[in-house]
Formats: structure tokens, sequence, C-alpha cells
């Protein structure tokens, strides 16, 4: 059978074989936003870099030129070449706290990789296994408009004969109308779920997609019996959540460590040596050291520095100092402390409460996980039952034991029938993929699905 895809392009087409696995892949290496977190995630280890620089000197090279033009008197200049050298002896601990917020950071950033990418691969499976539903509801109800339509050939002739009435001929005109109906709405689900799965894989609008698997019999399902008990510790031991929750705690309390802790003033220490005259290469050598202090007031803040400078090989020595204090320059000190105070509050919630979300979530998946095999076993045995009876009332037709509108009513519920079984293998599909999202395991990890080989392959 031939799918029909709606296909209006000057260009030619690039057709796609894809099974659930390089779906998967594809989505990966094609989202954009998992390449935006790997970029972000580079930028923060370069983040952290910059908080290991600090615990080092820094260093610069100055060089001051100066022209002096005064009227009837001589000209004047100067220049001086220096070199600065300036280190941060105390701070109270800001640097290690902002070098752990940072390292924090990146952390949270790697586990936010992850979980997006658990996240682009189940509903990368989601639209898989719609496409593929719809794809055997397709098939499925153009195999029976072929039989409904032989049966209104049958009909008519029956008519003609005066065998039948032309009631029972417009009731099975009417049955066939309503699976055609059900038909196109189904071709409208597959056409846009196929357009919906290539902007999800990020492909090329000329591609052709093409999916190498089939719902009804590509794959082999068992279930097994697992403890509750078993699934939790292992998804406390696996899922990345607990590890992400943790780093974004930490940071959250380091950033609020560094907010409390605006009052403790910060010492450095500095040097320099220069050399200054009127002309190039200045000549006159001189050196000095320096003491600084800073540190907030509340609102305010308070800076100090002490210079100590000699010149003219110690001949010429000076010794200053400067005091200058900044009023109301620092209100955003009590919002800090506030705005830090209540992110590491919450985030010393949610690991509380973690614990009952991984419980809740897996008790949930494993719920419906039992549900879904036990819905897909009765849907098969419904769907089987209604195959033996439209296989019935197809004989009981041929030697004249039923109207043939009869054998129209049980063509509709026997293609609701199919259509429940083919909805509750996809739903069994997903749940299993949600019980293993939920205990932190990798997709397919637990060997409950099984795909078969050789189908649909090209």
């Amino acid at each position: 059978m031939v799918i029909p895809i709606l296909t209006v392009r000057s260009q030619s087409t690039e057709k796609l074989y894809l099974d659930v696995k390089k779906s998967e892949d594809v989505a990966i290496e094609n989202s954009p936003e998992l390449r935006l977190l790997g970029s972000q995630q580079r930028i923060k280890g370069l983040i952290v870099n910059e908080n290991w620089r600090n615990y080092f000197p820094t260093a610069s090279v100055s060089w001051f030129r100066n022209s002096n033009v005064v009227e009837n008197e001589a000209d004047s200049r100067s220049q001086r070449v220096s070199l600065n050298l300036d280190q941060v002896i105390y701070d109270g601990g800001r640097r290690k706290l902002a070098l752990q917020a940072a390292m924090h950071d990146l952390d949270l950033s790697k586990y936010d990789l992850l979980l997006s990418i658990n996240d682009l691969k189940f509903k990368t499976r989601n639209a898989y296994y719609t496409i593929l539903s719809n794809k055997a509801q397709l098939e499925l109800q153009e195999r029976s408009i072929e039989r409904q339509k032989e049966q209104l050939k049958f009909a008519q002739r029956e008519l003609k004969l005066g065998d039948t009435t032309e009631v029972q001929v417009l009731q099975i005109s009417n049955r066939l109308n309503e699976i055609q109906l059900q038909h196109k709405r189904t071709e409208i689900a597959y056409n846009t779920g196929l357009e919906e799965f290539k902007i999800l894989l990020r492909l090329p609008s000329i591609s052709e997609v093409i999916l190498k698997d089939r719902i009804e019999d590509g794959y082999d399902f068992k279930f097994k019996s697992i403890s509750e008990k078993d699934l939790v510790d292992l998804a406390f031991r696996s899922r990345v959540e607990f590890d992400r929750t943790k780093a974004a705690e930490l940071q959250a309390l380091s950033e609020h460590e560094i907010a409390k802790s605006y009052y403790i003033p910060t010492f450095s220490v500095g040097s320099y040596y220069a050399s200054a005259g009127d002309r190039y290469e200045p000549r006159q050598r001189e050196y000095g050291f320096n003491f600084k202090m800073s540190m907030a007031l509340g609102p305010n803040t308070v800076q100090d520095t002490s210079n100590y400078i000699a010149r003219n090989q110690d001949t010429d020595r000076a010794l200053t100092s400067s005091t200058t204090v900044g009023i109301y320059d620092n209100l955003q000190y009590k919002r800090k402390i506030a705005q830090s105070g209540i992110a590491a509050e919450q985030a010393k919630i949610t690991r509380r409460q973690l614990d009952d979300i991984i419980r809740i979530e897996v008790h949930k998946a494993l719920h419906n996980y039992s549900v879904s095999w036990e819905s897909m076993l009765l849907a098969d045995e419904n769907a089987e039952s209604f195959d033996k009876r439209l296989k019935i009332k197809q004989r009981q037709v041929e030697i004249g034991e039923v109207r043939r509108v009869d054998l129209a009513e049980t063509e509709i519920f026997y293609l609701e029938a199919q259509k429940a079984k083919i909805n509750t293998r996809v739903q069994f599909l997903l749940s299993v993929s949600q019980l293993e999202m939920a205990v932190g395991a990798s997709l397919d990890s637990l060997n409950l699905i099984t795909q078969k080989k050789g189908k649909d392959e090209e």
C-alpha cells in the first residue's frame, strides 16, 4: 500500500528511511536548543576560569605622557612608564564563594543538557509512534473501504433483482461514507504528523520521511513484574535531578553567603616600578608600595589607600594616603541579600520535595505500564474476536443467512476494535519509555520491547 503524502515542491525530494533510534540521533544532532545548551556550558566553563583568575595578582603597564605650553616660558614635557602589580590578600571568602557558585552553575548546565536530551528523545518517540499508528489505521481503513465497496456493488445488483430494499442499500452506502470520512481524517493526521516530525528533527522541507517500522507486527512486547521499591531505589541512584537540585541549592547558598558578607572588608597590596623623565627613554627610576582597604558600611562604601614612593635612588621618599566615602552608593545590598535568600530557601524546599516527587512519578509510571499492558491484551482479544465475527458474517452473507447491512455494521465495529488495538500498542510503547525515564534509566534499557528485524527495510 502506498500512503499518500502531500508534496508540493519544485525540487527533487530526498528520501530518508528512519527507525526510532536513527530518528532520535537526527533530532539530537540537529537540535538548536541542545546546541545552545552546549554553548552555554562552554561559556560557564569560561566563567569558572575567570573566577580562578581572581586568586592571582593583576598586572598592568601604563605609559603617561604630558606636554605643557606656557607663554613667555619654556615648554615642558614629561613621560612615565610603569609596571603595576596588585594582589588581594583577604576578602572574607568571597572569591571562594564566587568560584563555588560558578562551578555549581557549570554542573547545572551539564544536567540541563542531559535532561533536555532525554526530553527530546521522548518527544521524538511519541511523534514516531503516532505516525506509525496513523499509517496502520490508514492501511486498515483502505482495506475496509475496498470490502465495503464490494458489498455495495452486490447490494446494488440485488436491488435491481428485487432481492433487497433501497433502504438497505443506502445503509451500506452510509457505512461506506463513514469509513471514508474516517480515512480522510486519518490521512490528514498522518500527513500533518509527518510534517511536524520533520520540524521536530529539523529536516529540510524537501525531505520525504519513510518510517521503517510497523506498529502492528514490528515489535515483540513482554511484561515483567517489577518491584516498585527496586524501581524507586534505581531512580534515587540514577535520576540526574538529584544532582541537579543539589547543585542548584549549593549555588544559591553560595550566592546568598556572598550577599551576606557585604560588610567584610577587602584588603590588597600592590607595588609598582616606573621610569620617568622629559625625554624618551625616561631614566629617572622610582618604585613604590601600596596598601588598599575597601568595605561597605550599610548603604555606603569606604575606600582607603596608603602609598609609599621612592625616587632618585631613595633620596626622594613620600608617604601618601587617601580615604574616599561613597554616600548611599550601595543601596542594592539589601535587595541582594533578600533575593539570594529567597532563592536559597526555594532551592532547599525543592530538594526536600524531590524525594516525594520521584516516588510519585515512579508509582504513576509503573501503574500506567501495568494498565497499558492489560489494555493491550484486552484490545488484542477484542480485535481477534471481531475479526472472527467479520469472517463469519461474510460467510453468512454469501449463503444468505444475514443481510449485507449487518455485515456493514460489523465492519464498523471491526474497525473500532482494530483502532483500539493499534492505540493500545502505542500507549504501551510510550508507557515503557515513561517508566524508563521515571527511574532515570536509558531508553530501552529495561528490555521490555524488542524491535523485529526485516520489517519495511529497504
